[in-house]
């Protein structure tokens, strides 16, 4: 359940980011590759944020991840 979440949560943060960086593409190149990249980075988002998602969560959510993680 954390790592759905911790997923929702930085897709969330991130689509954010790249709503306003898609603004900016489509005033700065050719109509119609403006429509190409937003769709790129929406979907990269969605799929490099999970196992981004699933380190966060094991590495400091989990108790033998906040257990390790003291201990160095």
């Amino acid at each position: 359940m954390a790592v759905i979440l911790v997923y929702v949560l930085l897709v969330s943060v991130l689509e954010v980011g790249v709503f306003f960086i898609g603004l900016f593409v489509d005033k700065v190149v050719p109509d119609g590759f403006d429509l190409i990249a937003a769709m790129a980075m929406f979907f990269g988002v969605i799929w490099a944020t999970w196992p981004v998602s699933v380190y966060i969560v094991e590495r400091w959510l989990t108790p033998a991840g906040a257990a390790e993680g003291a201990a160095k």
